[in-house]
Protein backbone atom coordinates (compact mmCIF):
# COMPACT_ATOMS: atom_id res chain seq x y z
CA UNK A 1 0.00 0.00 0.00
CA UNK A 2 1.40 3.39 -1.01
CA UNK A 3 1.52 6.07 1.63
CA UNK A 4 2.48 9.76 1.48
CA UNK A 5 5.74 10.83 3.19
CA UNK A 6 7.73 14.01 3.56
CA UNK A 7 11.29 14.71 4.59
CA UNK A 8 11.80 17.87 6.63
CA UNK A 9 13.96 19.77 9.05
CA UNK A 10 11.94 20.25 12.21
CA UNK A 11 12.77 23.11 14.58
CA UNK A 12 12.83 22.60 18.36
CA UNK A 13 9.73 22.95 20.56
CA UNK A 14 10.06 26.70 21.36
CA UNK A 15 10.07 27.50 17.63
CA UNK A 16 7.18 25.12 16.99
CA UNK A 17 5.21 26.94 19.68
CA UNK A 18 6.05 30.43 18.36
CA UNK A 19 4.97 29.52 14.83
CA UNK A 20 1.82 27.85 16.18
CA UNK A 21 0.96 31.11 17.98
CA UNK A 22 1.46 33.14 14.78
CA UNK A 23 -0.78 30.74 12.88
CA UNK A 24 -3.50 31.04 15.54
CA UNK A 25 -3.22 34.84 15.43
CA UNK A 26 -3.49 34.84 11.65
CA UNK A 27 -6.53 32.57 11.76
CA UNK A 28 -8.21 34.90 14.25
CA UNK A 29 -7.29 37.98 12.19
CA UNK A 30 -8.65 36.62 8.90
CA UNK A 31 -11.60 34.92 10.58
CA UNK A 32 -11.36 31.53 8.90
CA UNK A 33 -9.42 28.30 8.50
CA UNK A 34 -6.62 28.27 5.92
CA UNK A 35 -4.21 25.68 4.52
CA UNK A 36 -1.30 24.86 6.86
CA UNK A 37 -2.97 26.45 9.90
CA UNK A 38 -2.60 23.19 11.86
CA UNK A 39 0.74 22.00 10.46
CA UNK A 40 3.76 22.10 12.76
CA UNK A 41 6.58 24.36 11.60
CA UNK A 42 9.09 22.63 9.33
CA UNK A 43 11.36 23.11 6.33
CA UNK A 44 10.34 20.68 3.60
CA UNK A 45 12.95 18.94 1.46
CA UNK A 46 10.57 16.70 -0.47
CA UNK A 47 7.44 14.59 -0.52
CA UNK A 48 6.97 11.14 -2.01
CA UNK A 49 4.66 8.14 -2.05
CA UNK A 50 6.04 4.75 -1.16
CA UNK A 51 5.18 1.21 -0.25
CA UNK A 52 7.38 -0.80 2.11
CA UNK A 53 10.13 -1.54 -0.46
CA UNK A 54 10.55 2.06 -1.64
CA UNK A 55 10.32 3.30 1.92
CA UNK A 56 13.20 1.00 2.90
CA UNK A 57 15.32 2.54 0.11
CA UNK A 58 14.49 6.08 1.33
CA UNK A 59 15.26 5.16 4.95
CA UNK A 60 18.64 3.70 3.98
CA UNK A 61 19.41 6.84 1.98
CA UNK A 62 18.39 9.10 4.87
CA UNK A 63 20.62 7.18 7.27
CA UNK A 64 23.60 7.45 4.91
CA UNK A 65 22.96 11.11 4.04
CA UNK A 66 22.50 12.30 7.62
CA UNK A 67 25.59 10.39 8.79
CA UNK A 68 27.63 12.89 6.72
CA UNK A 69 25.90 16.07 7.96
CA UNK A 70 26.81 18.62 10.62
CA UNK A 71 24.49 20.42 13.01
CA UNK A 72 22.82 23.41 11.35
CA UNK A 73 22.61 26.76 13.12
CA UNK A 74 19.74 28.59 11.45
CA UNK A 75 18.14 32.02 11.64
CA UNK A 76 14.86 33.05 10.07
CA UNK A 77 14.72 36.84 10.06
CA UNK A 78 12.06 37.93 7.59
CA UNK A 79 8.78 36.97 5.99
CA UNK A 80 7.75 36.61 2.38
CA UNK A 81 5.10 35.25 0.08
CA UNK A 82 4.87 33.19 -3.08
CA UNK A 83 2.53 33.86 -6.01
CA UNK A 84 0.39 30.85 -5.00
CA UNK A 85 -0.70 32.62 -1.80
CA UNK A 86 1.82 31.05 0.57
CA UNK A 87 3.08 33.25 3.40
CA UNK A 88 6.31 32.10 5.04
CA UNK A 89 9.27 32.78 7.28
CA UNK A 90 12.47 33.21 5.27
CA UNK A 91 15.99 32.31 6.38
CA UNK A 92 18.67 34.99 6.54
CA UNK A 93 21.32 34.93 3.79
CA UNK A 94 23.79 32.70 5.65
CA UNK A 95 21.12 30.16 6.64
CA UNK A 96 19.62 30.19 3.16
CA UNK A 97 23.01 29.42 1.64
CA UNK A 98 23.58 26.48 4.00
CA UNK A 99 20.07 25.13 3.45
CA UNK A 100 20.21 25.44 -0.35
CA UNK A 101 23.56 23.62 -0.44
CA UNK A 102 22.18 20.83 1.75
CA UNK A 103 18.99 20.56 -0.31
CA UNK A 104 20.92 20.39 -3.60
CA UNK A 105 23.21 17.70 -2.21
CA UNK A 106 20.22 15.80 -0.82
CA UNK A 107 18.31 15.89 -4.11
CA UNK A 108 21.38 15.08 -6.23
CA UNK A 109 22.05 11.89 -4.27
CA UNK A 110 18.43 10.86 -3.68
CA UNK A 111 17.61 7.28 -4.67
CA UNK A 112 14.76 8.47 -6.89
CA UNK A 113 12.95 11.62 -7.84
CA UNK A 114 10.33 12.64 -5.31
CA UNK A 115 6.83 13.76 -6.30
CA UNK A 116 7.55 17.20 -4.77
CA UNK A 117 11.07 18.63 -4.51
CA UNK A 118 11.67 21.88 -2.62
CA UNK A 119 14.70 24.05 -3.42
CA UNK A 120 13.68 27.33 -1.76
CA UNK A 121 14.03 26.90 2.01
CA UNK A 122 11.21 28.43 4.06
CA UNK A 123 8.79 27.76 6.92
CA UNK A 124 5.20 28.15 5.78
CA UNK A 125 2.78 30.09 7.96
CA UNK A 126 -0.15 29.73 5.57
CA UNK A 127 -0.95 28.50 2.06
CA UNK A 128 -3.66 29.43 -0.41
CA UNK A 129 -4.18 32.89 1.06
CA UNK A 130 -5.86 35.52 -1.10
CA UNK A 131 -4.42 39.03 -1.55
CA UNK A 132 -6.36 40.45 1.39
CA UNK A 133 -5.33 37.61 3.68
CA UNK A 134 -1.69 37.99 2.61
CA UNK A 135 -1.85 41.71 3.43
CA UNK A 136 -3.18 40.85 6.91
CA UNK A 137 -0.42 38.26 7.37
CA UNK A 138 2.27 40.76 6.37
CA UNK A 139 0.88 43.33 8.82
CA UNK A 140 0.46 40.80 11.63
CA UNK A 141 3.91 39.19 11.16
CA UNK A 142 6.11 41.74 9.34
CA UNK A 143 9.40 40.11 10.43
CA UNK A 144 10.82 37.37 12.60
CA UNK A 145 13.89 36.68 14.66
CA UNK A 146 13.98 32.94 15.12
CA UNK A 147 17.28 31.18 15.79
CA UNK A 148 17.64 27.46 16.34
CA UNK A 149 19.78 24.39 15.87
CA UNK A 150 18.83 21.39 13.72
CA UNK A 151 20.50 18.08 14.40
CA UNK A 152 18.43 15.73 12.26
CA UNK A 153 16.20 15.19 9.27
CA UNK A 154 12.70 13.96 9.97
CA UNK A 155 10.74 11.45 7.91
CA UNK A 156 7.03 12.11 8.33
CA UNK A 157 4.04 10.03 7.23
CA UNK A 158 0.71 11.57 6.26
CA UNK A 159 -2.10 10.76 8.68
CA UNK A 160 -5.36 10.75 6.66
CA UNK A 161 -7.48 10.91 9.81
CA UNK A 162 -5.84 14.10 11.08
CA UNK A 163 -5.04 15.39 7.57
CA UNK A 164 -1.53 16.23 8.86
CA UNK A 165 1.89 14.60 8.81
CA UNK A 166 3.09 12.66 11.87
CA UNK A 167 6.74 12.10 12.72
CA UNK A 168 7.65 8.61 11.53
CA UNK A 169 11.41 8.55 12.21
CA UNK A 170 14.27 10.95 12.99
CA UNK A 171 17.69 10.61 11.36
CA UNK A 172 20.40 12.32 13.43
CA UNK A 173 23.29 14.14 11.81
CA UNK A 174 26.43 12.06 12.31
CA UNK A 175 29.03 14.82 12.35
CA UNK A 176 27.59 16.71 15.33
CA UNK A 177 30.68 16.51 17.47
Amino acid sequence: MMQQYSIVLSPPEPVLEQVKQWKRSLRAAIGCWYKSVNALAHITFNEFKAGEERLAVWKAYLAAFTAMQHTLYLRFGSTGSFANGAFYLAPDAASESVLIAMMKDFHARAPERASVTITTPHMTIGRGLDAGQLAIAKTLIPAADIRFTCEDLVLRRFNPDRKQYDIYKRFSFGLNR
